[in-house]
C-alpha cells in the first residue's frame, strides 16, 4: 500500500524523529548533495576558512558568470558519501540538547534524462535507518521525497519544498542542491575570507517561485569558485540559517568540502559535519534508488 501524506503529518504520528535527528540543517547550494566542489587544476593544497572576512567598495561585476562557475563545479555522474553528523543544540526538546552523533551515506546520480537521484542511508546508530529516504530532483526544478515506513509496509511521499521534516531537518529544496535556478543573484560586494579574496553575493527568490527562503547571501571564492559562507533569510527578513565551509580537501582530483558547520538559528540547532570517505563516478547501479531497495535498508 503506498500512502501520500505530509512529513509534518510522518513527525507527528513518530515523534521519535522530531526528538532525534529532525533537528537542523540550512538551505544550502551544497551541504549534502554537492559534496564534491568539482575538480581543481593540480596540487593538493588543504583550503580551511573561518568565514571572517573584511570589506571592500562593491564591484560592478556580473554575477551570471560567477553563479555558473560555481554550479559547473559539481561535474561527476555520481558519488558516495560516507558522512558524521555531530548535533549541538537548546532547542525545543530537551532529549535532543545533548550533542549526538550520526553516521550516514549518501548516494546521488545524476541520470541521462535529467534527473538527479539521492539515497541517504543512516548507518550507526541502528535505530535511525527508518529515517532512509530517497529524493529525487527532476528536470522541471520538481522534488520529491520518499520514506518507507515498516510498522504500516508503506510510502510517505511528498513534493512539499516548504517542508522541514526531510533530513536532519532539511527542506526537500535543500537536499536537491539549492537550486539556485530559483534565484536572481548580484554582486554587492568583494570581501577577504580568511586571506582569500572573495565576492559577496546576494540571491532574491525570482517572482512566483516557491521557496522557504527569499534571500540568501554567499561569499564565493575568485580562487576556485567554491562557496565558502552562506546565510538564509526567511520571508520576514530574518537570518535562519548560516553554513560555513572550514576544510576543502582534493580526493580523486575533486575539490571536496570535508568539513562544515550549519548553524540553524530557528531552530538552536548547531551540527558539525565530517566526511569520512568519498567516492566519484564508480557507476552506481540505478537499483539503489528505488522504492524496493528503500524498503530492504530500511527494514533491515
Amino acid at each position: 500500500m503506498i500512502k501520500t501524506e505530509s512529513w509534518y503529518a510522518m513527525k507527528s504520528r513518530r515523534r521519535r524523529w522530531a526528538h532525534s535527528l529532525s533537528v537542523v540543517v540550512p538551505v544550502v547550494f551544497f551541504l549534502l548533495s554537492s559534496v564534491a566542489c568539482g575538480r581543481k587544476p593540480g596540487g593538493t593544497a588543504t583550503v580551511e576558512n573561518n568565514a571572517n572576512s573584511s570589506h571592500t567598495p562593491t564591484s560592478s561585476v556580473d554575477a551570471g558568470p560567477i553563479i555558473q562557475r560555481y554550479r559547473a563545479l559539481d561535474d561527476v555522474t555520481d558519488s558516495t558519501i560516507k558522512l558524521v553528523a555531530s548535533i549541538n543544540g537548546n532547542g525545543e526538546h530537551a532529549e535532543a540538547a545533548q550533542p549526538k552523533q550520526v553516521h550516514f551515506t549518501m548516494y546521488r546520480k545524476r541520470q541521462p534524462d535529467g534527473r538527479l537521484s539521492m539515497l541517504v542511508e543512516f548507518t550507526a546508530p541502528s535505530e535511525e535507518r527508518d529515517r532512509d529516504g530517497l529524493i529525487t530532483e527532476f528536470p522541471d526544478g520538481q522534488i520529491e521525497g520518499i520514506r518507507y515506513v515498516q510498522s504500516t509496509d508503506s510510502y510517505i511521499v511528498t513534493r512539499d519544498t516548504l517542508s522541514e521534516d526531510a533530513l536532519f531537518g532539511l527542506t526537500l529544496q535543500e537536499l536537491a542542491n539549492g537550486q539556485p535556478e530559483k534565484y536572481d543573484f548580484t554582486v554587492t560586494g568583494e570581501e577577504t575570507a580568511e586571506g582569500e579574496p572573495v565576492y559577496k553575493l546576494e540571491g532574491k527568490l525570482k517572482s512566483g517561485v516557491d521557496s522557504k527562503f527569499t534571500r540568501l547571501v554567499m561569499l564565493i571564492s575568485k580562487q576556485d569558485n567554491t562557496a565558502k559562507k552562506a546565510e538564509f533569510y526567511d520571508k520576514q527578513n530574518q537570518l535562519a540559517r548560516i553554513l560555513i565551509v572550514n576544510k576543502t580537501e582534493q580526493i580523486a582530483g575533486h575539490s571536496t568540502r570535508t568539513k562544515w558547520t550549519i548553524d540553524n538559528r530557528a531552530r538552536q540547532r548547531k551540527i558539525d559535519f565530517s566526511v569520512v570517505e568519498a567516492a566519484y563516478d564508480r557507476g552506481i547501479n540505478d537499483s539503489l534508488f528505488t522504492r524496493e531497495h528503500l524498503k530492504k535498508i530500511a527494514s533491515r
